[in-house]
C-alpha cells in the first residue's frame, strides 16, 4: 500500500511570561515544549512524536544524519519590553560533554524596535576575567558591552561564547534546538540565580569584531542570512509567487515576518499563514510554491545543509567589518532552570 504523503504544517503557539515580557514558541523540540501540529492528519501530533514515527521523512537525510530523532531547529518571538539577563550560550562539544545537550547558536532578526530599544552583543575590547567578574559584582558591566540600537530588519548571529542581552525590541529568533544558556548578570535582580563563576571558560573575553548589518538589496527576491552548522537562514521577499523543487536532504521552515501568503502543493493544497505564523514543509516534499497573498510579504527560511567544516561561522554581512562601540553557561551538576530567564 502507498505510504499517506505528509504535508505542510503549522504548529500550536506556546507562550512563557518572562520578568521582561513574552517567549512564544512557534516550533520547539524542547521536551517541555513540545509543539503539537495544527493542521493536515497528522494535526494533534507532537513534533517528538511525528519525528519518531517518521524520521527522514520528516526531516530529512542532512538533519537526521546530525541530531537523529531530535528536531533541530526551533522558532520562537521575543516580546522583549525591559531588559533580558545578560546570558552566554556554550558551544556544542561543551554541552555534549557536560550535559548530554546541544549547545546554542541563534539568529535574531529585528522585527520592531521601542525607543529604548537596545542589543547588548559581544565586548568593545578585550576584557579579563577578574574585570568582568568584578563589573559584573559592582554593577558597572554594561562599560564593557557592545551595545547595539537595532533597525528593523537588520540580523545578528549570537554565537556561543558571546555574552548577549536584549531590550525593548520585539526578535524573531531562529536557533539550535537547546535552550541551555547561562545567566551572567541580572541587572541588580536579586531573585534570578546566576552562574558567573560556573560560565568563565565559556565566555571569549576577546574585542567582539562586529559585522556591519547588511542592508540587504530590496530588488533581489532571496537572500542568506547565516550560515552555520546548526542551520541556514535566508531572507525571502515574496511578491510573486516561488517555486521551490529541491530540498537537499532537509526540511524547510518558513517564519513569516511581514504579509501573508500560502504553501501551494500540486497547484491546489494550500495552507496558509500570515504575520507571526511559522510552517514547517517535510523534507518528502520536494516540489512545492510560495504564495504571497498580501503585498510585501516577507519570510525567514530555515533548513540544514550537508556539514563540511564543523567550526564554521558564516555570516554573508561580515563584510566590512566595525569594531565594537559598545557592549550589551556553567559547567556544573545540573542545568539552569530555563523559566528563570
Amino acid at each position: 500500500m502507498e505510504e499517506k504523503r505528509l504535508t505542510p504544517m503549522r504548529f500550536q503557539p506556546e507562550q512563557v511570561e518572562r520578568k521582561w515580557g513574552m517567549v512564544e514558541y512557534r516550533i520547539a523540540d524542547l521536551g517541555y515544549i513540545d509543539s503539537v501540529a495544527l493542521d493536515g492528519w497528522l494535526g494533534g501530533n507532537s513534533i517528538s512524536d511525528i519525528m519518531q514515527t517518521y524520521l527522514e521523512r520528516f526531516t530529512g537525510e542532512v538533519p537526521f544524519e546530525n541530531y537523529g530523532t531530535q528536531f533541530p531547529v526551533m522558532v520562537k518571538w521575543l516580546d522583549i519590553k525591559g531588559r533580558t539577563s545578560l546570558h552566554v550560550n556554550p558551544d556544542d562539544e561543551a554541552a555534549e560533554q557536560r550535559y548530554d545537550a546541544f549547545g546554542k547558536t541563534a539568529l535574531w532578526y529585528v522585527a520592531a524596535t521601542g525607543p529604548d530599544a537596545k542589543l547588548y552583543l559581544g565586548f568593545k575590547r578585550d576584557v579579563t576575567a577578574t574585570e568582568f567578574y568584578e563589573k559584573c559584582l559592582d554593577g558597572t558591566v554594561e562599560e564593557l558591552l557592545n551595545v547595539i540600537k537595532p533597525k528593523v530588519g537588520e540580523h545578528y548571529l549570537v554565537t556561543p561564547g558571546m555574552v548577549h542581552a536584549a531590550q525593548d525590541v520585539r526578535l524573531l529568533e531562529v536557533a539550535e534546538s537547546s535552550e541551555l544558556w547561562f545567566r551572567l548578570h541580572a541587572w541588580g535582580d536579586t531573585e534570578s540565580e546566576l552562574h558567573l563563576e560556573e560560565a568563565f571558560d565559556l565566555i571569549d573575553f576577546k574585542a567582539y569584531r562586529m559585522p556591519r548589518p547588511s542592508k540587504g538589496n530590496p530588488e533581489a527576491v532571496m537572500e542568506k542570512l547565516a550560515v552555520t552548522p546548526q542551520f541556514t537562514v535566508n531572507e525571502i521577499r515574496l511578491r510573486d509567487a516561488v517555486r521551490v523543487t529541491d530540498q537537499g536532504g532537509s526540511f524547510r521552515l518558513y517564519a513569516c515576518v511581514k504579509g501573508a501568503g500560502a504553501v501551494e502543493v500540486d497547484g491546489m493544497d494550500r495552507l496558509r499563514f500570515k504575520e507571526g505564523d511559522a510552517v514547517l514543509v517535510p523534507a518528502e516534499l520536494k516540489d512545492f510554491v510560495l504564495v504571497p497573498t498580501d503585498r510585501d510579504t516577507l519570510v525567514l527560511e530555515a533548513l540544514l545543509e550537508p556539514r563540511h567544516e564543523p567550526d564554521a561561522y558564516i555570516d554573508p554581512s561580515a563584510e566590512p567589518f566595525l569594531k565594537g562601540e559598545e557592549y550589551d553557561g556553567l559547567s556544573g551538576d545540573e542545568l539552569p532552570d530555563p523559566e528563570l530567564s
